[in-house]
This record gives C-alpha cells, sequence and structure tokens, in this order.
C-alpha cells in the first residue's frame, strides 16, 4: 500500500487506501482508508470508508494545490467524524500545512465512548510533490 506522508519533525499524517474494485458491489470505486496521526504529542490512528467522488475531488485539489501552493483540498468520511481533513495552503508564501480530526466510537460493557484526535501542522511542499505522484492519487485525480 502506497501511503501519502506529509510529516514535520515528529509530527506525522500518513494515508494509505485501498480502492473498492467489485463493480457489483454498491462501494464500488470506494476506498478504504487508514489513517495514522502523531501531532505535537497526540496520536492516532483509524480505519474508515470514503466515497469515490469525494476522493476524485481530494486528488484533484491537491495536485492543484501542489502546483499553484494555493487553496485547500478537503476529504471527509462517509461516516461524520470518522475524517475531517484538510491539505491547505497557510500563507501567501506558500508555505503548507494540514489539519483535521480522526475519531470513532468505542463500545465498552454496553456504553459508548467517542476517541478521536484533532491536528495540525505544516510541512515542507516537496512532500505533496510526492504525494501527488502516488498512483491512486493520480487515478482518483483522472
Amino acid at each position: 500500500m502506497s501511503l501519502l506522508t506529509l510529516r514535520s519533525g515528529d509530527d506525522f499524517f500518513e494515508m494509505g487506501i485501498a480502492i473498492e474494485e467489485d463493480q457489483i458491489l454498491s462501494r464500488h470505486g470506494d476506498a478504504y482508508v487508514n489513517v495514522k496521526v502523531q501531532s505535537k504529542g497526540f496520536s492516532g490512528h483509524n480505519d474508515l470508508w470514503v466515497q469515490a467522488e469525494a476522493m476524485q475531488s481530494f486528488c484533484s485539489a491537491l495536485i492543484k494545490l501542489e502546483k499553484y501552493l494555493q487553496g485547500e483540498a478537503p476529504l471527509e468520511a462517509i461516516s461524520p467524524g470518522e475524517l475531517e481533513l484538510k491539505v491547505r495552503s497557510v500563507n501567501s508564501r506558500g508555505d503548507l500545512g494540514v489539519v483535521g480530526t480522526t475519531g470513532y466510537r468505542v463500545q465498552d460493557d454496553g456504553r459508548e465512548y467517542w476517541h478521536a484526535v484533532s491536528f495540525g501542522f505544516e510541512f515542507e511542499p516537496a512532500q505533496l510533490s510526492v504525494a501527488v505522484q502516488l498512483p491512486w492519487v493520480k487515478r482518483y485525480a483522472g
């Protein structure tokens, strides 16, 4: 699995995907996404689904962001709150950052708890140049 990785010192965001290829299934083209994040001492991971259309929009926006160093590339999971992500420009000088949250419900002895982590940090633009070359980014961007 090829990972989209954004890093700054000890802080990182990693995202890998598996594309649903079975044309018979209603999820055909959707992405099963695995994220891992560590930001300023907080860390977490999650596995979730993202609709094909959302992945297409995200990947297209990533390529545009890499080219112009302006704007943002947002992504959200199918289930609310499981992933809210933005890769974006943070100023007019071309600096980039990643910000978001990921979380999920945990059931324990009949009780539910929401576990989540919020994150955000800046990263070197060259990392985005590597990310847009990933096969799945190119595939979704068309």
